[in-house]
Parts: C-alpha cells; sequence; structure tokens
C-alpha cells in the first residue's frame, strides 16, 4: 500500500513542499490539504507546510494556472481553494489563520 495515498499529511506534504513550492506543480495539493481532519490540521507539522505554500504562491515564478483558479463553491476561510487571490494579494488577511497571515503580509510587503 502506498503510504501517500493512506497518509492524508503525507499526501499534503508530497504536493505542497515537493511538487507546488518546488516547481509550482501538485494539482491534488487543495485536495490534499482539504482530507486534513481539522485536529491534524493544527498540528505544527501542517502549519509549517501551510505556511510554505502561502510563501510559494507569491515568490514563485511559476505556478500551475489551474492551481490559481479559485474555487467560488469554497468558503474564503478554506484559502486552500483561493490561490489566485493570495497570488493577487486580493485575498482578505483577515480570514487567514494568524502565522499564515504574518507570511502572507510580510511577503506583499517584500514585494511592494
Amino acid at each position: 500500500m502506498d503510504i501517500k495515498r493512506s497518509d492524508p499529511l503525507k499526501r499534503y506534504e508530497e504536493y505542497a513542499f515537493f511538487q507546488f513550492s518546488m516547481d509550482g506543480e501538485g494539482r491534488g495539493m487543495r485536495q490534499a490539504r482539504a482530507a486534513l481532519a481539522p485536529s491534524l490540521a493544527q498540528s505544527q507539522e501542517v502549519r509549517d507546510l501551510d505556511e510554505i505554500v502561502i510563501e510559494a504562491v507569491q515568490v514563485n515564478d511559476y505556478i500551475d494556472p489551474v492551481l490559481l483558479e479559485d474555487d467560488p463553491s469554497q468558503p474564503l476561510d478554506h484559502w486552500w481553494w483561493h490561490l489566485g487571490k493570495l497570488r493577487h494579494r486580493t485575498y482578505p488577511a483577515h480570514l487567514l489563520p494568524e502565522h499564515l497571515r504574518a507570511v502572507y503580509e510580510q511577503a506583499a510587503d517584500e514585494a511592494a
């Protein structure tokens, strides 16, 4: 059995860190993040991966255009479905968890 398929955290790590942050790919990243149980989503490992995604979406020159298509059917507080808004800095920062808000605002300041 493939551990990445059975372990949601490993799957998110594969998409977020190895695919998305490295080369702008990782089309399954949003689904992998959504599959994390709320208790797991609060873990330090997930928080670290979330920070990598927030930073990568703002600084990587190439992000797969499909990943930048926001899903309007998803609530805004599920930020991983709104990477286009994050990329264009139109995402309402107050909806991000505090640790991600700091990363988002810092990247915006550095880009200005």
